[in-house]
């Protein structure tokens, strides 16, 4: 019983470093940026909390055209169209544990 209890203890210790609190994961983000049709340009996103290295995934919607996201969470190229409504996009943002968040946005390209 004497040992149970230290072995205990220490197992709700190291708990907290080894599993991941998926609440702390965050798309940081608060816009995609300014973007100009005919014009390059690029946006990186931010995440924090969760467990790094990250991965970003579109989960529906799309950028506008000529406009696309590597799994880094880079976003880049030229958009070749604008709406005066923007075009609407679910970033899913995935830890290296599993844990994930989506985040919708709306991308407003200059004409």
């Amino acid at each position: 019983m004497k040992k149970v209890l230290p072995l205990s203890i220490f197992m709700f210790l190291l708990a907290s470093f080894v599993y991941s609190d998926c609440s702390t994961l965050d798309l940081l983000d608060e816009g995609l940026g300014p973007w100009t049709r005919n014009v390059a340009g690029s946006h990186q996103l931010s995440a924090s909390g969760g467990t790094a290295p990250y991965t970003f995934s579109v989960s529906s919607g799309a950028f506008a055209p000529g406009v696309s996201m590597n799994s880094s969470g880079l976003i880049s190229g030229t958009p070749t169209g604008c709406d005066q409504n923007g075009y609407f996009v679910c970033i899913l943002l995935t830890d290296s544990v599993g844990c994930h968040q989506t985040t919708c946005y709306y991308q407003f390209v200059n004409c």
